[in-house]
C-alpha cells in the first residue's frame, strides 16, 4: 500500500465496485471524489458498443492518491445491474465486503472512511449510503458483507437489466433480518448536482429510447416481484419463501433467459 494517501492507522476498502452503460463524466467525477484508501476500484463496462473504452482509459491510466489498483472488466454487452453487481462480488470473491456503486454518485469528504469505519463492526451485514426513499436503506450505494452473501445469497439476475435487484434483497433481509446501518453522518451526491442528493439514475436520462426500454423492464420486473414474493411485498409483507414454495432456499434463482430476452435493449 506504499505511495496511497492516509493509509497509516486506516484499514483500506478492499473492493469498490460500479458500473457504467453511459454518461462516462459522471464516473470521473466519481473517482475525483475519492479521498479515502482503495485497494481495489473496480469498473464493469456494460456499454457493450465500445463507446466508453477511450474514456475510461484515460481514467484509469492516471496515479490516483487513494485508489492502488484500477480494474476494467469490459462486457461485450450489458449484462445488467444485478449482473454486474455479482461480478464485482465474484471478481473478488476472497474480499471480506464490497462497497458498491452507481456511476452517478460522488461522495462527500469522510464520507467512504465513515462507511468504511462502520464495516469494522463484525455484527453488522450491510451499511447503506442513506436510507433510501422508503427508509429500508438506499441500494444506489452499499456495502455488503461476505457473510451476507453467504447467508442470502447472490442478486437475482431475472431482474434484467434493471430495477427490482434492491426490492427482492429486502425481501430476503425482511424475512431474514441482519444488523444494517444508513445513519452516516457524512453524505453523499447522487445526480447531477454537486451538493445534493437526487433519486433516480442519469443512465434511464441517456436517451428517450433508453428511458422507454428501462420503463418496460422496470414494470415487467415488478410482475416478477409479484410472482416471487406475492401481493405484499410492497407493503413489506413477502412471502415467506419464495414463490411460495415451503422450504425453497430464498438463495436459489433459476435464470429464465426467455424473460430476459424479452427485456435486452439491443447491446
Amino acid at each position: 500500500m506504499e505511495g496511497i494517501k492516509g493509509i497509516v492507522g486506516n484499514k483500506p476498502i478492499p473492493v469498490l465496485g460500479v458500473l457504467i452503460l453511459n454518461g462516462p463524466k459522471w464516473l470521473k467525477r466519481q473517482i475525483d471524489s475519492v479521498d479515502y484508501p482503495v485497494e481495489n476500484y473496480l469498473i464493469i463496462n456494460n456499454n457493450g458498443r465500445g463507446e466508453l473504452d477511450n474514456d475510461i482509459k484515460d481514467m484509469v491510466s492516471k496515479p490516483h492518491p487513494y485508489i492502488k489498483n484500477f480494474k476494467v472488466a469490459t462486457m461485450p454487452y450489458n449484462i445488467g445491474c444485478a449482473g454486474g453487481w455479482n461480478m464485482i462480488i465474484k471478481s473478488f470473491m476472497n474480499s471480506p465486503y464490497w462497497v458498491i456503486a452507481n456511476h452517478d454518485v460522488s461522495f462527500e469528504s469522510g464520507f467512504l472512511e465513515e462507511m468504511n469505519d462502520a464495516a469494522q463492526d463484525n455484527t453488522v451485514g450491510l451499511v447503506h449510503g442513506n436510507e433510501g426513499d422508503f427508509k429500508i436503506g438506499s441500494f444506489d450505494l452499499f456495502l455488503i458483507k461476505d457473510w451476507v452473501i453467504q447467508s442470502h445469497g447472490l442478486f437475482d439476475e431475472n431482474l434484467y437489466p434493471c430495477y427490482g435487484e434492491d426490492s427482492d434483497y429486502i425481501m430476503r433481509l425482511h424475512n431474514n433480518p441482519v444488523k444494517r446501518v444508513w445513519n452516516l453522518k457524512h453524505d453523499y451526491y447522487h445526480g447531477e448536482g454537486t451538493d445534493y442528493y437526487e433519486t433516480g439514475m442519469n443512465t434511464k436520462k441517456h436517451s428517450q429510447e433508453m428511458m422507454d426500454g428501462l420503463n418496460y423492464s422496470n414494470d415487467k420486473n415488478f410482475e416478477y416481484l409479484y410472482e416471487k414474493w406475492g401481493p405484499g411485498w410492497r407493503n413489506m409483507d413477502p412471502w415467506k419463501h419464495p414463490f411460495n414454495i415451503e422450504g425453497l432456499d430464498p438463495r436459489t434463482t433459476s435464470f429464465d433467459l426467455e424473460f430476459c430476452r424479452d427485456k435486452h435493449l439491443g447491446f
